[in-house]
């Protein structure tokens, strides 16, 4: 099954999630493998089977969060500032490459649509779940160095 449609014509793409999932893999945005036993519990963990927009909802805050953090270590104003605004910033600031800004935008515009009430099948909170811990952990390296 490639996608999930409801009646209206709403639907969210599997596929589009492994697109995006794929390019920051290539682009070395995401932290190698990690057991989810290995990072600090996320709430968007917690809750994946039984809400899976819930939990893509989370991880998409979890995301915004770490970005604002790098922004702020680094001297950047992020008040009032949404998501794409702080992306820009980073890449401006050269925090983030292009490519890094434009995979980040497109997984947070799916996770946008999850959470906006397209439907959401069970690989695509399977994602959430393997792929999730391992954007996080990425953006968590950078907030290191």
């Amino acid at each position: 099954m490639k996608s999930v449609e409801l009646p209206g014509g709403t639907k969210l793409e599997f596929r589009e999630f492994e697109k995006a999932q794929e390019k920051a893999e290539k682009i070395g945005l995401l932290s190698k493998e990690v057991e989810t036993r290995q990072i600090p519990d996320h709430t968007f963990l917690m809750v994946a089977e039984e809400d899976p927009i819930l939990a893509l909802a989370g991880l998409r805050i979890e995301i915004e969060k770490r970005l604002r953090t790098i922004a702020v270590r680094q001297g950047i104003p992020t008040q009032n500032k949404g998501v794409g605004q702080l992306l820009r910033l980073l890449s401006e600031n050269n925090l983030l490459s292009n490519e890094e800004k434009s995979v980040l935008l497109d997984m947070v515009d799916l996770l946008n649509g999850a959470v906006h009430g397209k439907d959401v099948d069970d690989r695509t909170a399977q994602w959430a779940l393997d792929v999730g811990p391992r954007i996080l952990k990425g953006l968590d390296e950078r907030l290191q160095l």
